[in-house]
């Protein structure tokens, strides 16, 4: 059973009190100002603090009979007003910066809160369209030609109809009423859905969602993937059963929250407490020069190896610094990273523990995501009444944290292609059913998949045996190859880390402990400190490049392309790989908690970039970005030339055409292997280039 409910003094005695609550808060200005300017602005704020302050007693009423208090707090509006009129009545209070203990995640809502004042953190999933909703229906008396008002529970969705005329006395069942919509009043009304923030579940639970009634000046204001707390009222619906005589009114009732107030979470990562002592800890790392290493170490410390991956990733964590120029173009801070590798390297277990530990951090598969679960979609379902409605997906619904999308080449080409402006522009836009809008997705994507061959293989370069569509990949800042090759001296190192990782968890877990050596491998860094770390150096911290900082990254951005000055040489570099560099650069400042970019800094960007160019880029000993943002290599498409300059050579001197084995003869005397020249003219062929007249010869299409 609820708590007992406490006894309301008489309503004038609660006027005369809001009275002066208002006057102590300071609010007669705001409340003149708004009569005079209605119906343009209808809403006084009053937040908890000034309430609680003037009144306590007033403050606990207001949390536990919302309805009743806040009624009186419009009628002590009204008061203060020195002139009343019709308008003063459509006034609202609202009530913001809830207590703590009035706020509830969704999952621990129970009985005692139905009625109360709550607030609540969570992120909008769903938003159906503004709609005019009735509030003072009227009706006119068929039998006295009278009209009839009849109020409407604004957050019950049963359309209440007169019982009887009080004119002429007669019910319902001896006269009719006909709704006179042209006399009623309407008020705005959105339903929306949010459910629990992504980064507060434990352990994989599936987060619930709350519908929530917002009205007037209150609707229209959110978007699918806001991070908002909703102050309101909680109501219970009774839920519609079908039985033998028709529907029903079933005993389990369904929760809506009638909204009073909406503040919107401006800076990231704000909801993550850090208390003054973590604070003066996190501050003391200032000016350590191996901390960057002591975060490395504590990113999944059980999972050996994979250093170079982990450094790239600890810097994703941090970010840039995203930058607006003044023709409104903005450039993204957020640091992109892919992994492609072999099966068993411990990718998944990677993204997991980065999808825990990261604030904000939202994880998926690939294998059950789609375009609409992944960005966002217009959905028509029984949420917003059979009408269309926005969905957010998950990249919306992890702004401003960091997305974990494990198995990506696992989903289908549509389904990646949805990410393309996801992760440049980083925002989600769509245009269905009438609804136009741009949702932001401002988080850096970290994503693993597999080989195209399912293990990566000597015979071809990386950049062929990833299969991801050129475009996508070139958005990726950082790629990263992970092979599996046996190696009999790192094998017995790792080996030897993996088994002991095993000993210590045994014995920790054991009952009684023998004399196994004790070999401790704890992070630095426990899993919340880092969250900790992260968040405070996320919102404190704005590096600035030093010179000698962009001297380094413009030296070597300029020393890499020299390679491709050459004659017949690839393009080595490009300037998404500059602003590549400058966002690792701020990211490695911003992780030693420094608002300067030091040499230091952009030497560990240029690092990381050069050895994802050589891993991944590199062709026949050279660097080429081609491999990565065309998919086609510079050498590849010479070869590809040479191959059709052949062919237009056989079907000039033939004037029949030419068969395959004359192609791959031509194509070995200059230089290009047999299964090389197999593969492109059938790459020829499957684009329409090459046409069989007859068994075994070929003509070009267009010669």
């Amino acid at each position: 059973m609820g708590a007992a409910v406490r006894a309301l003094p008489p309503p004038a005695e609660i006027e005369g009190r809001f009275v002066q609550v208002l006057d102590e808060a300071g609010l007669r200005p705001r409340i003149l100002e708004v009569a005079d300017r209605y119906p343009e602005e209808r809403t006084v704020v009053l937040p908890f603090p000034a309430l609680e302050a003037t009144d306590t007693r007033l403050a606990d009423l207001l949390l536990e009979r919302p309805e009743e208090i806040l009624a009186a707090g419009r009628r002590a509006m009204t008061e203060l007003q020195p002139v009343a009129g019709a308008r003063t009545e459509e006034l609202r209070l609202r009530i913001t910066e809830l207590p703590p203990t009035a706020h509830r995640t969704i999952r621990a809502i129970r009985e005692e809160d139905l009625g109360h004042l709550l607030g609540l953190d969570a992120i909008v999933r769903k938003t159906t369209e503004v709609r005019p909703q009735i509030r003072d229906a009227v009706f006119l008396c068929l039998a006295c030609k009278n009209e009839v008002h009849e109020l409407q529970e604004e957050w019950s969705p049963v359309f209440t109809e007169p019982i009887e005329c009080p004119h002429c006395g007669k019910p319902a069942g001896r006269t009719r009423f006909r709704l006179v919509p042209e006399h009623s009043t309407y008020i705005d009304s959105q339903r929306i859905e949010v459910q629990e923030n992504p980064e507060k579940l434990k352990g994989g639970a599936h987060p619930q969602g709350l519908t929530v009634l917002l009205t007037e000046d209150l609707a229209g204001r959110v978007i699918p993937g806001n991070r908002v707390v909703v102050n309101g009222i909680l109501k219970g619906l009774p839920r519609a059963a079908t039985g033998r005589t028709g529907t029903l009114r079933s005993t389990v009732f369904d929760l809506l929250l009638l909204g009073n107030s909406l503040e919107f979470q401006q800076r990231e990562y704000d909801e993550i407490p850090i208390s003054e002592e973590e604070e003066r800890l996190i501050v003391s790392f200032r000016g350590d020069p191996n901390i960057l290493d002591r975060i490395v170490l504590s990113l999944a410390p059980t999972i050996k190896g994979m250093e170079e991956e982990k450094v790239a990733i600890a810097l994703q964590l941090f970010g840039g610094v995203e930058k607006r120029h003044p023709d409104g173009i903005r450039v993204r801070g957020d640091i992109h990273v892919l992994l492609v590798g072999d099966p068993g390297t411990a990718k998944s277990q990677l993204l997991r523990y980065i999808a825990d530990v990261a604030p904000r951090g939202v994880y998926t598969s690939g294998k059950g995501a789609t375009a609409a679960g992944l960005t966002a979609a217009a959905v028509k379902d029984d949420f917003g009444g059979g009408r269309w409605v926005l969905e957010a997906g998950m990249l919306v619904l992890a702004d401003g944290g960091i997305a974990v999308v494990d198995e990506l080449d696992k989903m289908t080409p549509e389904d990646r292609s949805a990410m393309h402006e996801a992760l440049e522009q980083q925002t989600v836009s769509i245009a269905k059913a009438g609804i136009t809008a741009t949702l932001n997705a401002r988080c850096p994507v970290l994503a693993a998949a597999n080989p195209k061959f399912g293990r990566f293989t000597p015979d071809r370069t990386i950049a062929e045996q990833i299969d991801l569509p050129p475009t996508l990949l070139s958005r990726f800042d950082v790629i990263y190859s992970i092979q599996d090759r046996p190696d009999s001296d790192r094998d017995r190192v790792l080996a030897n880390r993996i088994l002991h990782s095993h000993q210590e968890a045994e014995t920790r877990d054991a009952p009684v402990l023998d004399d196994l050596p004790t070999r401790s491998g704890a992070a630095p860094f426990s899993p919340d400190l880092l969250r900790k770390y992260i968040s405070w150096a996320r919102r404190n911290v704005r590096p600035v490049l030093s010179d000698d900082a962009l001297a380094v990254i413009e030296n070597f951005y300029v020393e890499v392309r020299k390679q491709g000055e050459e004659p017949n040489s690839p393009v080595p570099i490009t300037a998404r790989q500059l602003e590549a560099l400058v966002r690792l650069s701020e990211a490695s400042a911003r992780a030693r908690l420094s608002s300067r970019v030091e040499m230091a800094d952009a030497e560990r960007a240029t690092r990381i970039v050069e050895g994802f160019l050589k891993r991944v880029a590199s062709a026949e000993g050279k660097i080429d970005i081609d491999a990565v943002t065309t998919g086609v290599t510079h050498s590849q498409r010479e070869r590809a030339e040479a191959l059709m300059e052949i062919m237009r050579a056989l079907q000039a001197r033939s004037g029949t055409g030419f068969s395959l084995e004359e192609v791959k003869a031509q194509a070995e005397r200059q230089g290009i292997s047999p299964a090389r020249a197999d593969a492109l003219f059938f790459s020829y062929r499957n684009q329409g280039e090459l046409v069989e007249v007859r068994p075994g010869t070929w003509q070009l299409v267009r010669f």
